[in-house]
């Protein structure tokens, strides 16, 4: 006996046949990639492309002085202040109020189509009507789609999607199921026939702020430069460049609206401020009036220092006074004297009283002159001391009335300067007072012309509408469209029709755990495999004839040449015996062609069915299925074996015994002893002996007989068996329940290949089929 090694194979990953695998396929990845870019083409053909506009602002920053505590005052609601500002001003330019505005401007809650066979065409422009929703019935309505038909003159007709017809004039009000519309022809676009339709939808002017809410885009590029992006995707360029140019005047609009506002704003606060100013500035006007009116103050530094000047001289000439008084009363002690001593003169004083007392000193001189050559009873002595006298009382008097007069003089300066003192103490209270009075009444006066000047400012800002922000771009389409992409579409759906099928097939590769060739079989298995059985259709013929070259036929010439390989020496017959794991692998197919192909008129074949449990070679041959076979033969020791063997209408040289009535004890009789009794019998009259067995896997019969073999041919269909049956039988053979065992593969189709049969056989013999081209392709 053969004896096989069996060891674990070492999966590997055989790039070839994986390759092979998928190219197989080819038909179905070319098919795919037909329908994907077919359906892109119909796709590209018929959808309506999409194109992106723009339109770029720019904002002014505000220059703020912080310094300044009214420095609010000076930005009147021009520029921005810093980039965080600039993020809140592109959530105002997508707000509400703005593009509900936008939508009343351009009506876009009304859409015009041009209706066509298979897809709609939008207008915008060039629209031969319009029209224009009066009022809504109800607020929660949404959209309605009407179609204009029949027009004629000043006639149409509105068809809404419930075929109901609604007639009405141009430019008079029509009523509808949602609310009241007025259309209106358009004198610059004509209609094109007289069977033109257009479609008009009407919709709720909030759901189309909703729509544009989601739409427009807005983007800060750069937020240190103050630019932002506004963007909206569309079917029609003009539409979508109307859109934004109307956001952005709605958005300065609105920037100016609210400039004004707080211009306004501004320009009554300062008017109240200036009244509150007024009526203060005038009080502390009244208030400083009343204050110099009470203390009779006109220049009050000027007051001062003239009081402390004329202290400065009152008190000069009180020094002054106060010396002639001294000097009037030392005359006045002289002139009481009763001496006739000489009075001292030119002192500065009265000139009567200077006068007097130099008349005296000279009259006094020439009288002692006299007196030295007279005496004092001359007469002229007397007449000169009488004089004298005279003039001394005279002198007394003047120094008298000088005396008053310049102690009168002394008193007034007094009073004067007790008065400038009186007015200098009075100076630092009145000054503080008089400072508090004209420090308020300065800061009303600037706070007044301030206010003035702000207003005068206000009123230009009022006068001049300076935009909110600079239109650097006006909007415009950029040239390709954004959807659909045609550069993107058609390879992805190539790439995809190759990708699809790929992942299909990857799918089904991996979940496939069949045989389809030798190969799979060798990953598993250190068994022989003796030949592939090509694959026939149910129109073939499926038994071997005479002088047969069909690639059957070479098949089994090909598996009884290495069968000479596997088959032991021997002077008796030899026993083959074929089986499989379950049914339907073709063992039967297997058994009936090799006993044909190995009988000839050299050494006779025998067939025995000994699958006597489902007997299948009945459906080789035309006998009766309920003739005596096997099962009379090991159930009745009187049976002569003779009355069992049939031979084959196929080939002469070819016997069989039939597997006879199905009995309900098979594995009983199969080990009762006469079925080796059976092939020993045989072994002398035939050269080979072919035993069609029962599956191994299904039931226990064939391990009884398997020691009659000499050789165990195990059959497995390519796409059908599965790996597990090749561990399945490499356990039998590791187990030695079998013994010189090869595998025989059926089925094999030209894609899982073998030896040869993707070249034919019979080299030239063979017979081809004029099959369509597209079986030809599609065939699995």
């Amino acid at each position: 006996m053969q004896q096989i090694e069996l060891q674990a194979k070492e999966e590997k990953l055989n790039l070839r046949k994986t390759v092979s695998q998928y190219l197989y396929k080819w038909p179905w990845f070319i098919a795919s990639i037909l329908v994907f870019v077919t359906g892109a083409y119909i796709y590209l053909r018929y959808s309506v492309p999409q194109f992106q506009t723009k339109t770029t602002l720019k904002f002014d920053k505000k220059t703020n002085d912080l310094s300044s505590a009214l420095a609010d005052l000076d930005n009147l609601g021009i520029g921005l202040g810093n980039a965080d500002e600039l993020k809140s001003e592109a959530a105002v330019v997508n707000s509400r109020p703005i593009l509900m505005q936008v939508v009343k401007n351009l009506n876009l809650n009304v859409e015009y189509f041009n209706a066509g066979e298979i897809k709609d065409s939008q207008l915008f422009l060039k629209v031969p009507i319009t029209a224009k929703v009066l009022n809504f019935k109800d607020e929660k309505f949404k959209s309605s789609q009407y179609t204009l038909t029949k027009v004629k003159e000043d006639e149409f007709t509105l068809q809404d999607e419930k075929k109901k017809n609604y007639k009405g004039k141009f430019n008079t009000p029509l009523q509808l199921d949602f609310g009241t519309v007025v259309l209106q022809r358009n004198p610059a676009v004509a209609f094109k026939s007289d069977k033109s339709e257009y479609k008009i939808i009407f919709s709720n002017p909030i759901e189309k702020v909703k729509k544009l809410e989601k739409t427009i885009q807005v983007n800060l590029p750069d937020e240190k430069a103050m630019l932002m992006d506004i963007s909206l995707i569309g079917s029609l360029p003009e539409k979508s460049e109307a859109i934004l140019n109307e956001v952005t005047r709605q958005y300065n609009i609105d920037g100016q609206r609210d400039k004004n506002l707080q211009a306004q704003n501004t320009q009554e606060f300062i008017d109240k401020r200036l009244e509150v100013i007024t009526r203060d500035l005038s009080g502390v006007e009244n208030q400083k009036e009343d204050f110099q009116n009470r203390n009779r103050i006109v220049d009050l530094q000027a007051q001062a220092e003239l009081a402390l000047q004329n202290t400065s001289e009152n008190t000069k000439a009180l020094l002054q006074q106060q010396a002639q008084l001294d000097l009037l009363n030392s005359l006045t002690a002289e002139a009481s004297k009763g001496t006739n001593q000489l009075m001292p003169s030119n002192l500065g004083l009265n000139p009567s009283l200077e006068q007097s007392i130099s008349q005296y000193n000279l009259l006094l001189i020439t009288r002692n002159k006299t007196l030295k050559q007279a005496t004092n009873e001359n007469p002229a002595v007397v007449e000169m001391n009488r004089e004298i006298t005279a003039l001394k009382d005279i002198i007394r008097d003047n120094i008298r009335e000088q005396k008053e007069t310049v102690q009168s003089g002394i008193a007034q300066l007094q009073n004067q300067i007790n008065s400038s003192n009186n007015i200098i103490q009075k100076v630092p209270g009145q000054s503080k007072v008089y400072r508090g009075i004209e420090r308020q009444q300065n800061l009303k006066e600037q706070l007044f012309l301030f206010l003035l000047q702000k207003r005068e400012e206000n009123a230009i800002n009022l006068s001049v509408d300076v935009p909110k922000a600079k239109i650097v771009n006006p909007a415009f389409t950029v040239d390709t469209p954004v959807s659909p992409k045609k550069d993107i579409i058609l390879p992805g759906a190539f790439f995809l029709g190759i990708l699809i099928p790929f992942a299909i097939f990857y799918l089904l590769f991996m979940l496939d755990d069949k045989i389809y060739s030798r190969d799979d079989i060798k990953e598993r298995s250190g068994l022989g495999i003796l030949v592939d059985i090509p694959s026939l259709k149910d129109s073939e013929n499926h038994l071997v004839q005479k002088n047969d070259f069909s690639e059957l036929a070479e098949a089994f010439r090909v598996l009884v040449s290495n069968l000479k390989f596997v088959l032991p020496v021997k002077d008796s017959a030899k026993v083959i015996m074929v089986t499989s794991s379950v049914k339907g692998e073709g063992k039967t197919l297997v058994s009936v062609n090799l006993a044909l192909t190995l009988a000839n008129k050299n050494g006779r074949a025998l067939l025995i069915g000994s699958d006597i449990r489902n007997p299948q070679i009945q459906r080789y041959d035309s006998e009766p299925t309920k003739r005596k076979g096997l099962t009379e033969y090991l159930y009745d020791d009187s049976v002569n074996v003779e009355e069992l063997i049939h031979t084959s209408a196929t080939n002469p040289s070819c016997d069989i015994i039939y597997a006879g009535t199905i009995p309900p004890n098979p594995q009983e009789l199969l080990s009762n002893g006469r079925y080796q009794k059976l092939i020993d019998q045989m072994s002398s009259q035939y050269a080979y002996i072919i035993i069609d067995s029962a599956p191994l896997m299904l039931v226990s019969d064939t391990l009884s007989i398997a020691d009659t073999a000499d050789a165990t041919l195990y059959v497995v269909r390519s796409g059908v068996s599965r790996n597990i049956l090749i561990d399945f039988a490499n356990d039998l053979v590791r187990e030695s329940k079998l013994t010189n065992v090869s595998f025989i593969i059926n089925d094999v189709s030209k894609r899982a290949g073998g030896y040869g049969y993707n070249y034919s056989y019979g080299y030239g013999y063979s017979n081809k089929d004029n099959k369509s081209w597209w079986k030809k392709i599609f065939k699995s």
